[in-house]
C-alpha cells in the first residue's frame, strides 16, 4: 500500500515559479507603468484648455551673472514681447516683440527670432523656458518657470490693424467679380498702413493719408483724407479714385488672426478688399533710432565674414539740424552689407535716405539691426 506522500506527482520547477508569479500579479492593484508614453490629446492641450494668454515673470539662470529677469507676455494673437535684464550687467532691459507657434502636441509654444527661437511649455499660471532636448511637460525645474501675473488685456481691432502693414490680395465687386480699377500682385501693390489713428495708403499715383476711427460695429470710418498731387499714367491714377469711392462710407472689418493675418473690408455696396498683414518693424522690435545715410551711384564689390562676396551699395552718415540743413563733413565711404526694407537702388543714382534702425539683438550673421526706409531727402542722378 502506498503513502499519500507516494501517490502525489511531482511539479516541475518551471511551473512552480510560473505559478507562484501569476498568483502574485493577481494580488496587486493594477497601475499604469510609470513613464509610459501616451498620446497627446488635442482637445485638451494647454492651448485649448488654459487660459494662457497673459504676463509671465520670474528670474531665469545665467551663466556668467546671478540671473535673467525676464517678462513675457502672450497675446490671444499669438504675438509676444519679452524683455530681458541681465542682473549686474545691464542698465535697461531689452524688449523683443514678435510672434509665437504651438508645436505640435498644443503643450508648448516656440518663440519667432532671427536666430533660433525659445521654447516655453505652457502650464496652469506658468511656463517654463525649456532646457536643449528637454521634453515639453512638467514637471520642469523651478528656476527655469515664470510665474504668471497679469492676464493678456484683449487684442482689439486698433491695435492689430496698427502693429501690421497690410497689403492688397484681392478685390471684388458684390457678384465677386474683380474690381479692375485695383489690380493686385502687381511690383507696386495697394498697401494700407495704420499708425495712430491715422491711415496712409500707397500703391496708386499719389500717397492717401488722413485719419480714420473704428466705431462700435466694427467698422473703419475715414475721416477728411488728402494725398499728395502728382501726375500718373491712368492705370495708376484709377487706383486713387477707385480706393476713395470704395472707402467713402463705413466698411465692415473682418480679421482672421494668425501668423500672417487676413484683413477684410466689407463695403456699404458689398464690394470686398481682402489685405494680408506683416508685422511692422516697429511692433516687432520697438521704438527706431532715426539717421541718416548717403547711398553712392555705384555699388561695390564687396566680402561679408558670414555671407560671402556680393555686391553692396557704398553709405556715408550724413548729419542734419533740425531746420534740415546738413551740419558737420560727411563721413567716409563704406560698404553697407545689410538690406534696407522698402529702397531699390537705381544704379547711377546718388541718394540721401532718413532711415529707421531697429535694434533686434544679436543674430546669426552677426548683424544687430534692421533698417527701414522712411525719407528719399535728396536724390541726383551722376554720370560714370
Amino acid at each position: 500500500m502506498h503513502s499519500p506522500q507516494s501517490s502525489m506527482r511531482t511539479l516541475p520547477l518551471h511551473m512552480l515559479v510560473l505559478a507562484l508569479a501569476l498568483a502574485l500579479t493577481a494580488c496587486m492593484p493594477r497601475q499604469a507603468a510609470e513613464g509610459a508614453s501616451v498620446a497627446a490629446d488635442p482637445a485638451h492641450s494647454s492651448r485649448n484648455s488654459l487660459d494662457w494668454a497673459g504676463t509671465y515673470e520670474g528670474v531665469l539662470p545665467c551663466a556668467d551673472c546671478p540671473g535673467i529677469r525676464t517678462r513675457l507676455t502672450l497675446n490671444r494673437d499669438e504675438s509676444y514681447e519679452l524683455s530681458t535684464l541681465y542682473l549686474d550687467r545691464d542698465g535697461a532691459p531689452r524688449v523683443v516683440r514678435g510672434r509665437f507657434s504651438w508645436q505640435p502636441s498644443g503643450n508648448a509654444i516656440t518663440l519667432e527670432s532671427q536666430h533660433g527661437g525659445q521654447q516655453f511649455v505652457v502650464g496652469e499660471g506658468r511656463v517654463a523656458l525649456l532646457a536643449p532636448g528637454a521634453a515639453p511637460s512638467w514637471p520642469q525645474p523651478e528656476q527655469r518657470v515664470l510665474q504668471r501675473v497679469a492676464a493678456a488685456p484683449e487684442a482689439g481691432v486698433q491695435r492689430t490693424l496698427e502693429s501690421h502693414r497690410w497689403t492688397l490680395t484681392s478685390a471684388t465687386g458684390s457678384q465677386g467679380q474683380r474690381i479692375d480699377g485695383l489690380p493686385t500682385g502687381t511690383a507696386r501693390p495697394v498697401v494700407f498702413n495704420f499708425a495712430e489713428g491715422r491711415l496712409n495708403i500707397e500703391g496708386g499715383c499719389n500717397r492717401i493719408f488722413g485719419g480714420y476711427r473704428i466705431d462700435g460695429d466694427d467698422r473703419l470710418v475715414l475721416g477728411r483724407m488728402a494725398s499728395t498731387m502728382m501726375a500718373c499714367e491712368p492705370a495708376a491714377m484709377k487706383v486713387d479714385a477707385t480706393l476713395s469711392d470704395l472707402l467713402a462710407e463705413p466698411a465692415k472689418i473682418e480679421l482672421a488672426p494668425g501668423a500672417d493675418p487676413v484683413l477684410r473690408l466689407v463695403t456699404a455696396s458689398q464690394a470686398k478688399l481682402s489685405f494680408l498683414g506683416r508685422m511692422t518693424p516697429e511692433a516687432r522690435y520697438g521704438a527706431p533710432t532715426r539717421i541718416f545715410l548717403e547711398v553712392a551711384a555705384q555699388t561695390v564689390a564687396c566680402t561679408h565674414p558670414a555671407r560671402g562676396a556680393s555686391n553692396c551699395l557704398q553709405v556715408r552718415e550724413r548729419r542734419f539740424d533740425a531746420q534740415g540743413l546738413a551740419v558737420g563733413t560727411p563721413g567716409a565711404w563704406q560698404p553697407f552689407f545689410e538690406p534696407i526694407e522698402g529702397y531699390t537702388h537705381q544704379p547711377g543714382v546718388r541718394n540721401v535716405l532718413r532711415l529707421k534702425r531697429f535694434d533686434r539683438g544679436a543674430s546669426a550673421d552677426g548683424s544687430p539691426f534692421v533698417y527701414v526706409l522712411d525719407l528719399v531727402v535728396e536724390s541726383e542722378a551722376v554720370a560714370r
